[in-house]
């Protein structure tokens, strides 16, 4: 990048970096708060058990999960038109990736392939390949636009 005076800069402004505080600021708990409670579940649930509580507990670690969701929607409404559009692009990547790993699995299925692991390894497979796309989808469109 090419440097033309020194009020071009590479660095976020003032704005950007006070927005960029205001998410970290929302997400990381609800990140920290999907941790905890995902260890608590893990330890205490029992969720190989046969008690029908178990499907509580599995859900528990959602509740954190909608926070880290409000979080990146507060975020949506803070950023600039351009950053929102990059965020929009990385997600529509992101969501194109775990469709193509979903129908991929299930057509694979249809032939008659049988996973190697239970379904919901096959959920979490398809959940973690898109957000995977998203983030770098993320990193490549932030990295492109800067270079422009």
């Amino acid at each position: 990048m090419c440097m033309t005076s020194d009020l071009d800069s590479s660095a976020g402004s003032v704005g950007d970096r006070s927005r960029a505080r205001a998410y970290h600021l929302d997400f990381w708990p609800g990140i920290v708060g999907y941790c905890a409670v995902l260890a608590v579940v893990l330890v205490f649930g029992q969720l190989d058990g046969e008690s029908p509580w178990r499907f509580l507990w599995a859900l528990l670690p959602v509740l954190p999960a909608v926070w880290v969701v409000r979080a990146v929607v507060r975020h949506l409404h803070r950023i600039d038109e351009f950053q929102r559009l990059l965020t929009f692009q990385a997600l529509s990547i992101g969501f194109l990736v775990a469709m193509v790993v979903a129908v991929t699995g299930g057509f694979l299925g249809f032939a008659g392939l049988e996973p190697p692991f239970p379904l919901a390894t096959g959920c979490w497979i398809v959940y973690g390949a898109g957000m995977l796309g998203w983030a770098v989808a993320g990193g490549v469109l932030g990295q492109r636009a800067q270079r422009q």
